[in-house]
């Protein structure tokens, strides 16, 4: 990938994780205007647009993820959503279904900042390999970034979403949960936990972990569409 992709992806990112649509729009318009075509990247478009109650701009975003990469679980559920609220029941429904069945470094004595660095670059190439559904080099490149950072939750994270893509739940699960063990405030992977439970039919354990999201962070997109999507299905 080249640095303006790179720039434009990583900023648009951290944008995007802390609530600043507008900014991580424009960024990531200018990065698939300069030729990047990431599914998580079409993915986040797709929440920012459904943030914004765009809805026709959202579907194309999650089904142009789902172009790149055709297990993508998350867009998937995010496509159902959409569909479900714009009245598309029986495409939101196959969207569901598709979404609920895609359902060694040697450490020595390297300065801890060093091996910080390494393992994001580390991390950062897992990223690219997951959005374009690579997954077995993914998980290489994530299990090495766990190895030299294992403590940081937003690698376990994405360790378990890949899991996820992957069709390994309880893999998924289980990284998750070792995440709220040591970090029980980090709500990127109870949203997760969330998508997990919820692509197995376990609502109400979905909605105990996005409920539980939302009283940290009334705020919380994700957290809110979930929710709203599950209650749909209790009435």
């Amino acid at each position: 990938m080249e640095k303006t992709l790179m720039d434009l992806y990583q900023k648009g990112t951290a944008a995007f994780n802390e609530h600043r649509y507008d900014e991580a729009r424009e960024n990531f318009d200018q990065l698939v205007k300069e030729g990047g075509q990431f599914a998580d990247v079409f993915n986040m478009v797709g929440v920012i647009a459904f943030v914004q109650n765009d809805y026709e701009k959202a579907k194309k975003g999650f089904r142009r993820a789902l172009e790149i990469n055709p297990n993508y679980t998350e867009a998937s559920l995010n496509l159902s959503i959409v569909l479900n609220d714009t009245g598309e029941y029986p495409e939101g429904e196959k969207a569901f279904d598709k979404a609920s069945k895609s359902a060694s470094v040697d450490k020595g004595s390297v300065d801890p900042f060093i091996k910080g660095r390494i393992a994001n670059l580390h991390f950062e190439l897992a990223e690219i390999y997951h959005g374009l559904g690579l997954y077995d080099d993914a998980l290489k490149e994530y299990n090495t970034a766990t190895k030299l950072r294992a403590a940081f939750p937003d690698v376990l994270t994405r360790l378990g979403v890949l899991y996820r893509d992957m069709g390994q739940h309880d893999a998924a699960v289980g990284e998750f949960e070792k995440v709220l063990e040591e970090s029980p405030a980090y709500s990127p992977a109870q949203v997760q936990l969330g998508i997990s439970w919820y692509g197995q039919g376990e609502i109400e354990k979905a909605l105990t972990n996005w409920k539980a999201v939302l009283a940290r962070d009334p705020d919380d997109a994700k957290a809110n569409m979930y929710i709203r999507l599950a209650e749909k299905g209790l009435g």
